[in-house]
């Protein structure tokens, strides 16, 4: 039943009062569609008239927080109440369904922070009703997990970014076409927390949501520094990617260090294993193989080690030498992979392992070991079958031959060159003790020493001397520096070396037009032609200078001859 007033008085105050809340709700309006939809915080902050007002029917109600004086948008509240006009259905791949997102176009569409992505879906669906406008998403699990914090940002709320949330929300703003998100993930915090400790958060992340670009930037930031890698911080990399890592073109790590990481990775990768499988025997018999189902059903085929990654894992393109400590280790976690263990030549991994396990310090190791086996334990060598230790025994035993046969051609070699060493100290000090002995002040020499270089007999005291030297003896471009009487200014040494008789020749070079470089050269007996061992820096001018440091070796790839000269310098000075 209706109550009517019963006055007139009282029939015209009601109409009065009904044409100004009419007036109120077309204000609001007015007030709503006069805002740019460009500025966010303005929509976000509608302040209502002062003379809202309460009705008995409720029609336009102030109470709460819009007596405050705001209207604020929220795509959590319920659709109904906050007239949501948009739907986001999302979809993970979990086979749950769509999870539903009740959000505004006015927003999304027309906001500071709108999609361009969904601007062309609204475009496409544009049939006039524009409360059954329905977006499906098709999203990796990590980057719908995300959705909500995106939403939040969208709405005007702050944004934290982490290097756990970085990737997702790089994904998102790339999927959702705002490019002011993804240009300050991508370019300003990215850059900045991308480092050797984050590099594997990011590459598995970007991994799972199929970031490519991102991903391979990772794993050439952990390739580049391999050294300095904690293989810890990679445990949860999966055998794809951990091979990608090792494939990698920018990989900076010797052989045995990675045979040693890679045995790391691939313990910790078991250890986890095995804590899952523990997890799965506490819960109940019925729970196990449920939960075992499931498991192998969701199961990405990457998780699982396969003889195709343990081959490129430990591939001789990569890992040439074997550690000695990880020799056993590999050959133990091979049995798993057959197709990989049974492999032939030198370049498979079996091979490689007892080649590692031939050394000395393998070698040691398992003698302590056969000697006293209760004292000196060695579980690996204990755990193989009988065929392994048979092929590591006789490993082990043509090592030891190698290790004995290598001992005695150093000692020979070590003999040889002390020989010559004390022949060519005594050539020396017979030629430095005839130049000194002259009585005549006028037949003092010149004499430079030479130390610290890896030629031993080429140490010691070199002589002045005006020879006749020709160009064509000297290597290279450079010319001989001549004195006023054309003859070429060198200091010799009498020696012995590789038990031949030799002269070692300390030498000056022009080094273009204003500079000059000393060389030390050998010139076998009863020839001209010498060989330039070592060189030193170059000089300014044409003097007699020689300088005392800074030598280098003449070429790499000459063996027996580092280091340099450490001290080249003049002992007696010219006569007057």
């Amino acid at each position: 039943m209706i109550n009517l007033p019963t006055s007139v008085e009282g029939i015209t105050e009601e109409t009065k009062r009904a044409f100004k809340a009419f007036d109120l709700q077309k204000t609001i309006e007015q007030a709503t569609l006069a805002v740019s939809c460009s500025d966010l915080s303005a929509i976000q902050a509608i302040q209502l008239p002062s003379e809202c007002t309460d009705f008995p029917d409720g029609r336009l109600s102030c109470k709460g927080r819009d007596m405050e004086g705001a209207v604020t948008l929220d795509w959590r509240a319920d659709p109904f109440t906050s007239m949501s006009d948009l739907t986001l259905l999302v979809y993970d791949g979990s086979g749950s369904g769509g999870v539903p997102y009740y959000v505004h176009t006015l927003l999304l569409v027309h906001g500071g922070r709108k999609s361009g992505f969904v601007i062309e879906q609204v475009k496409l669906q544009n049939n006039g009703k524009r409360s059954d406008y329905k977006i499906e998403l098709y999203l990796p699990p990590l980057a719908a997990k995300h959705i909500p914090a995106f939403l939040n940002y969208v709405y005007g709320k702050e944004l934290k970014i982490t290097t756990s949330n970085a990737p997702p929300l790089r994904y998102l703003a790339n999927r959702f076409d705002l490019r002011d998100l993804y240009k300050d993930i991508s370019t300003k915090f990215i850059p900045r927390d991308l480092e050797i400790g984050t590099a594997p958060m990011y590459c598995k992340l970007a991994d799972e949501l199929k970031d490519y670009e991102l991903r391979d930037r990772a794993i050439k930031l952990m390739a580049e520094r391999m050294d300095k890698l904690n293989i810890n911080s990679v445990k949860h990399l999966s055998p794809r990617l951990m091979r990608s890592l090792v494939q990698c073109e920018k990989l900076e790590c010797s052989s045995e260090d990675l045979s040693e990481k890679v045995a790391t990775w691939l313990r910790l990768r078991r250890e986890l294993e095995q804590a899952r499988d523990e997890a799965l025997i506490g819960a109940n018999t019925t729970a196990v193989d449920e939960s075992r189902n499931a498991s192998s059903t969701r199961k990405d085929d990457d998780e699982t080690m396969t003889d195709e990654d343990f081959y490129w894992l430990t591939h001789v393109q990569f890992m040439p030498r074997i550690a000695p400590s990880e020799a056993l280790f590999y050959l133990k976690f091979g049995s798993q992979f057959p197709q990989v263990m049974k492999e032939v030549g030198s370049g498979s991994l079996k091979p490689r392992c007892l080649a590692a396990f031939s050394g000395k310090w393998a070698v040691d190791k398992l003698a302590e070991h056969v000697e006293s086996k209760h004292a000196k334990p060695f579980d690996l060598y204990e755990d193989l079958d009988l065929a392994s230790k048979v092929e590591l025994l006789e490993a082990s035993l043509v090592g030891a031959k190698k290790l004995l046969t290598e001992k005695d051609e150093a000692s020979k070699q070590r003999v040889i060159k002390d020989k010559d060493a004390k022949r060519s100290d005594d050539i020396m000090y017979k030629t430095n003790h005839e130049s000194s002995s002259s009585s005549s002040p006028a037949d003092k020499i010149l004499k430079v020493v030479v130390m610290g270089c890896g030629i031993q007999p080429a140490n010691g005291i070199y002589i002045y001397k005006e020879s006749g030297l020709d160009e064509r003896t000297s290597s290279g471009s450079s010319k001989l520096i001549s004195n006023n009487n054309n003859s070429t200014i060198v200091y010799e040494k009498e020696a012995i070396w590789n038990q031949k008789r030799v002269t070692f020749v300390l030498y000056p070079t022009t080094a273009g037009q204003y500079y000059s470089q000393h060389k030390l050269a050998v010139r076998q007996r009863n020839s001209h032609k010498m060989q330039t061992l070592y060189n030193s820096p170059t000089v300014m001018g044409l003097s007699g200078v020689i300088p005392e440091l800074a030598w280098e070796v003449e070429g790499d790839n000459m063996e027996g001859i580092h280091p340099p000269p450490q001290f080249v310098g003049k002992i007696e000075q010219p006569p007057a």
